[in-house]
């Protein structure tokens, strides 16, 4: 008998699986309900049936706020941040030369999350459009400070970007690229859409619904990425001792 302490292991793989699941029912479960809101429902009786079809209607839409999946995506972004705090540790025990740049990273995606919940950025669509005018792509008028501080970003974090093994460099472009583009284009896609056909119709429900999906694909991407580096760069690989 051992007295070594207990291991739990994870496989990132079938978290990303999983992960993309759940983003793929909310997906299906949101552009269900808005077809039902646009197109009707045949013979709703009963008040169980109509509590059911409004559920569908706005508690699952993901162009929705306060809703089930502003709930999971702040979640999909909170992981990351709770990984990159853990990453951040472990390199500030190892004085590692970019342990700052992983804690920066936590503190990032820790924001992210409190944002997605709290919707502060929708706040600058208002001042933002009032200032620059914006229509078009631009409609959304939050994404052009956007772009500014994902320029930044880039900026700060290159050197960082740079002295990950190529492996690491393929996953975490490819995941952040995901989630930018979810977040920056699919907003501005949206955007164009909603400057001209407005927001209350079938098509831009769609449209937006897989726009935000495009985003918690990303998410779910960077949690891949922050559990493959966590399994390759520990000693014992990825375990959590009880």
């Amino acid at each position: 008998m051992t007295n070594s302490p207990p291991v739990i292991k994870f496989d990132p793989k079938r978290i990303l699986v999983v992960l993309f699941a759940v983003v793929a029912f909310l997906v299906g479960m949101s552009i269900w309900g808005q077809r039902i809101k646009y197109f009707g429902v045949a013979d709703i009786r009963g008040y169980w049936h109509e509590f059911l079809i409004d559920l569908l209607m706005s508690a699952f839409y993901l162009d929705a706020e306060s809703n089930i999946p502003t709930f999971i995506n702040a979640l999909l972004l909170f992981i990351p941040a709770l990984l990159l705090a853990a990453i951040s540790a472990w390199k500030s025990a190892v004085k590692d030369r970019y342990r700052f740049h992983w804690f920066a990273l936590a503190l990032v995606f820790f924001f992210l999350s409190i944002d997605e919940a709290a919707v502060l950025h929708e706040r600058l669509i208002k001042p933002m459009r009032a200032i620059a005018g914006a229509e078009g792509v631009f409609y959304f008028a939050w994404v052009i400070p956007g772009l500014v501080a994902v320029a930044l970003f880039g900026l700060a974090f290159l050197m960082f970007f740079l002295h990950l093994e190529t492996r690491f460099k393929i996953l975490f472009f490819l995941s952040l690229a995901v989630y930018i583009g979810g977040v920056i284009g699919g907003e501005m896609v949206s955007g164009y859409f909603a400057a001209n056909l407005g927001q209350k119709n079938f098509t831009y429900a769609v449209i937006a619904s897989l726009e935000e999906s495009v985003e918690m694909f990303g998410a779910s991407l960077i949690i891949y990425s922050l559990l493959e580096y966590l399994r390759h760069s520990l000693p014992e690989g990825l375990t959590i001792k009880l």
